[in-house]
């Protein structure tokens, strides 16, 4: 995935190796669909569900063909949609997929691809017009209805040798923004660009957007005078092909490719400039370097990575493990993949989740892999080649896109799993009339079986509002659940297979039970009433920071409900 990836391709295609693995017994691999006569996908780069309840039917891209294919039990039943791609070089053409956060009401998929001007697919780079992001809509059969939401054009004034560093991973974070990580398009050729504004322009960056591509009020830099700078949240990354937000503190994190030294993570917050291309790696590691060489936006900041390597891994992708199909000490921990070392590497967060945790390995307190010894410490799966995706399916299980393999380990998509998976419950809760996110909301959920209370699990939202928990054992159960000062809902018949899993989305409507009770009466009424103009609280049932008139209105209007 870096400037070598075509040298990388060669040498993984004339390697006789063994199967992927993972070092922890406790898992295995299942092979869900790969590139066979029957089942042609060259060179897949991504993979997309289309519904958070079934694991079994998804979009996968083919990078250099531009085809969109949808795949249903591990079958290849259609393709799509086929784009013109200019894929002149192994970081080109169709690069990235994404579903609207309403996708099952409008059917929007946002796509990121190298638009070739011949309107066929072409290995020349002299006919890439632009890399887009074009949002489509899903009628059930096809992706039809284009619509142009945002294009980085050919610019004339640099020499285009090569069309690299274009990034591409995009998602719609918890705020119901489109974030999309992109290169700098090895746009750096005769200019000093962190001395010059340019850097800022024409250099790479994570770009945040509504979802018609209008600019949010809320961007660091949207008082700058270029529409180009102020869609951008982060700036100065050479290029990224991963990018995840850790929805248990709606944080942002990137990997970011170095050239012949330091590839890195990043934990990103708003305005930040990752340096390039002053430097890479961690400011103390490059002589000479100060911040007073970068250009400093307003708003903007710059940090160390959390993580680098010495010697560039072509880092890929990174996840976050939140799924309780993983058992305790795995769960919410990061997994990176990468493209020379064939590995996947595990990241255990400490316990602000703002950085990581090394303690039991001393040769990284400084957060530098040095070399292969001290990368190496981190493995956590061995000869999965280069893996450009990764994914939580709707079972909750890990799955994983191999873009890019060998005559042994063919490219495809397989998945991670416990070899005795948990059942679990998995699902997502929309408080409505609720301000911010829903992040931290208290979530409880009592299953019952035949009128019979068999399990109660204690639990918080997300940032998503999603939630994720084991259940005890298989069968079909009534769910009382309460979310926060929102009285109870119940959601009758569901099932959950032995290994199995159920989905479902809990809509909480009645709010203003400050006590819990499940009943909403003189007691909450007094405590909003004592808490009134105070600050926040159990009691801002509406969660706009202050317990004030529309909080004393929720709870009169919903007086008496139980």
């Amino acid at each position: 995935m870096r400037r070598d990836t075509l040298c990388v391709f060669c040498l993984l295609w004339s390697l006789v190796g063994h199967a992927q693995s993972i070092v922890d017994p406790r898992f295995t691999v299942d092979t869900i669909i790969l590139d066979t006569p029957q089942n042609r996908i060259p060179l897949p780069i991504a993979i997309e569900f289309l519904s958070p309840d079934n694991p079994n039917r998804f979009f996968l891209l083919e990078k250099h063909t531009g085809r969109v294919k949808l795949v249903e039990n591990g079958v290849v039943r259609r393709t799509v949609l086929d784009l013109p791609v200019n894929a002149s070089d192994w970081e080109s053409g169709l690069l990235y997929i994404t579903l609207h956060p309403d996708f099952a009401s409008n059917g929007y998929v946002y796509i990121f691809y190298s638009h070739d001007r011949t309107g066929t697919d072409s290995t020349s780079n002299t006919n890439w017009s632009d890399n887009r992001l074009v949002r489509y809509r899903w009628n059930g059969t096809a992706l039809v209805e284009p619509q142009t939401i945002l294009s980085i054009p050919n610019d004339p004034a640099f020499s285009l040798t090569r069309l690299i560093h274009n990034g591409g991973v995009m998602f719609f974070g918890p705020d119901g923004k489109l974030w999309l990580v992109v290169g700098e398009l090895n746009r750096s050729n005769g200019i000093e660009t962190n001395q010059h504004p340019t850097q800022v322009i024409d250099g790479g960056g994570i770009i945040r957007i509504n979802d018609d591509g209008t600019i949010p009020n809320d961007n660091p830099f949207i008082s700058h005078s270029d529409p180009r700078i102020r869609r951008l949240w982060a700036y100065g990354i050479r290029n990224s092909f991963g990018m995840a937000v850790d929805s248990l503190t709606n944080r942002l994190w990137i990997t970011e490719n170095g050239p012949n030294r330091y590839d890195e993570i990043n934990y990103v917050r708003r305005g930040f400039n990752s340096a390039w291309r002053r430097w890479t790696g961690p400011l103390a590691r490059n002589s000479g370097a100060n911040l007073n060489q970068l250009v400093q936006l307003p708003n903007s900041y710059y940090d160390d990575p959390r993580f680098s390597w010495l010697q560039p891994i072509g880092v890929v992708s990174i996840l976050f493990l939140r799924s309780a199909r993983f058992p305790a000490d795995l769960r919410d921990q990061a997994i990176v993949s990468e493209s020379v070392n064939n590995r996947l590497y595990l990241f255990r967060m400490n316990a602000a989740r703002d950085d990581f945790d090394f303690s039991a390995f001393p040769q990284l307190q400084d957060r530098v892999a040095d070399n292969a010894d001290e990368r190496n410490l981190l493995t956590w799966g061995t000869n999965w080649h280069i893996v450009s995706d990764l994914k939580i399916g709707p079972d909750g299980y890990l799955y994983v896109v191999t873009h890019i393999g060998s005559s042994s380990v063919p490219v495809g998509v397989r998945r991670i799993r416990p070899v005795n998976p948990p059942e679990i419950l998995n699902g997502k809760a929309k408080l409505e009339g609720r301000n911010g996110l829903p992040l931290g909301v208290p979530l409880t959920l009592r299953l019952y079986n035949d009128h019979t209370l068999v399990q109660t699990i204690t639990t918080a939202l997300d940032a998503y509002g999603k939630f994720s928990e084991k259940v005890n054992a298989p069968g079909t159960y009534t769910i009382k659940a309460k979310a926060g000062s929102y009285l109870s809902v119940t959601v009758p018949n569901v099932a959950i297979a032995p290994q199995g899993f159920a989905y479902r989305e809990l809509v909480f409507t009645i709010n203003g039970d400050v006590n819990g009770d499940d009943v909403i009466n003189d007691a909450d009424l007094l405590a909003v009433l004592l808490a009134f103009g105070s600050a926040g609280g159990v009691a801002d049932v509406n969660n706009d920071g202050t317990v004030d008139d529309a909080d004393l209105l929720t709870v009169l209007l919903n007086f008496g409900r139980s």
